[in-house]
């Protein structure tokens, strides 16, 4: 797969040299490789790292479990089957944590140097949003020594318990969201790729990723709905223009990665039982998400996607479960998603309110919400995440009894780390915490 020009930036900006200074201190530095990288040149890199991973490989493996794809071609066959294995996710794992985490560990040290608490609180939003997007895959994890190698030599960190990590997401999320209120010590967001360095669209985004958190628990603690409403009604998206997401180019080397995928191998097809679904709802968003993946030209597969992470849509999607669970009043919040949903999409406003009118969407109880939802969010893992909290809308495992609920760890994690879980230990038919 090609990689996005912004990882160059990262490239670039960490290039060491290796030989010893002999005309003095500086001579040595070459001027177009810094030895040291400010938080503006690590920011992007970060970003972009980030989405990449996303709407990569955890698109594709998660598709294939929620039906949204089905392999059709080389390895994309074997994992339609369930025959994913640990050196499959090596790629994520190390994206994860020795591409996107690191980097991001360095930029928040550096930002804290220099007083810089807007930048410190994007950078914890990027953290929780990522251990998440990690946890949510794979249960236990490195967290909380994870990067400590350079401080006190771990290299093989502990594994620390979902439910402490989650307790340490929220309370990042927390922290995060009251340095972006307040001063900046005089240093503004630079370099971000997302939000143009608005740190009000942060803030709302501290919202709401502090939902989709608390909604992920809705099974293991009882207040978590009370809290997404909280934290929804504390300040969220208010339109699709808020959505965090990443805007990639039209040059080869900036396409979105799907569209990639889709170009260089075409493993994966639309899923079947999914464009089922749509047909028997009468779904127009069908021309769109049922598209075949012929790249170019699909509709949604784009060079130059918008990947979208957390959406308005999702966003009024889970103020609506929300609501349901609650006794409240859940049909606006449903008819907002969907239209939302059906606005992104182009579909025309005849169809859309038709589509609304019917009974598709008429009757908010979990079931309605729980398959718009699936059928709105094509290809984002959330939606795996949200089946094993609901199990709905109802899938059948397309090989044996059961569907995959959580990922293998990482081939080369278990080879240098003795503390990763061995296969003898753990199947990924085993629920991860908040899964009940």
């Amino acid at each position: 797969m090609k990689y996005i020009k912004f990882i160059y930036i990262f490239l670039l900006g960490l290039s060491l040299t290796s030989c010893e200074s002999y005309f003095g201190d500086d001579s040595n530095v070459d001027p177009d490789n810094p030895t040291d990288v400010t938080v503006d040149v690590l920011l992007p890199q970060i970003q972009a790292r980030m989405a990449y991973t996303y709407g990569g490989d955890f698109t594709r493996y998660a598709g294939i479990y929620t039906h949204h794809i089905d392999g059709v071609n080389r390895q994309f066959v074997v994992y339609q089957n369930y025959g994913l294995v640990n050196g499959d996710v090596d790629n994520m794992w190390n994206n994860i944590y020795s591409g996107t985490l690191n980097s991001n560990e360095q930029m928040i040290a550096r930002a804290e140097e220099s007083g810089a608490n807007h930048m410190v609180g994007v950078g914890l939003l990027l953290e929780s949003f990522t251990i998440m997007m990690a946890t949510d895959a794979w249960g236990d994890i490195p967290y909380s020594d994870a990067f400590k190698f350079a401080e006190n030599g771990v290299y093989s960190p502990s594994f620390d318990a979902q439910e402490d990590i989650y307790n340490q997401i929220l309370a990042n999320i927390s922290e995060a969201r009251t340095l972006l209120s307040g001063d900046d010590g005089g240093v503004p967001i630079s370099g971000d790729l997302m939000y143009n360095g608005d740190a009000s669209k942060w803030i709302k985004l501290s919202n709401v990723l502090e939902a989709r958190a608390y909604l992920h628990l809705s099974e293991v603690n009882g207040d978590a709905y009370a809290n997404v409403l909280t934290a929804l009604n504390r300040g969220g998206f208010e339109s699709s223009a808020d959505d965090f997401g990443f805007q990639f180019g039209t040059a080869a080397t900036e396409n979105a990665p799907f569209y990639q995928y889709i170009e260089q191998r075409d493993d994966c097809e639309v899923g079947a039982d999914y464009v089922s679904l749509m047909e028997s709802l009468g779904d127009p968003r069908i021309s769109v998400f049922g598209a075949p993946h012929d790249v170019p030209g699909h509709p949604f597969f784009i060079p130059d996607q918008f990947l979208q992470l957390i959406s308005y849509t999702e966003q009024e999607f889970m103020r609506a479960e929300a609501l349901e669970a609650t006794g409240g009043d859940s049909q606006d919040a449903l008819e907002t998603a969907v239209m939302s949903s059906m606005n992104e999409v182009g579909v025309a406003s005849a169809d859309a309110d038709a589509y609304i009118s019917s009974s598709a969407v008429a009757n908010a109880d979990l079931e309605t919400i729980m398959t718009q939802k699936y059928i709105a969010l094509y290809t984002n893992p959330e939606v795996w995440t949200d089946w094993r909290r609901k199990g709905l809308p109802n899938l059948e495992p397309n090989a044996g009894t059961e569907i995959p609920v959580r990922l293998p760890y990482s081939l080369a994690e278990q080879l240098s780390n003795t503390n990763t879980p061995t296969p003898a230990t753990y199947t990924v038919y085993d629920e991860v915490w908040w899964d009940k």
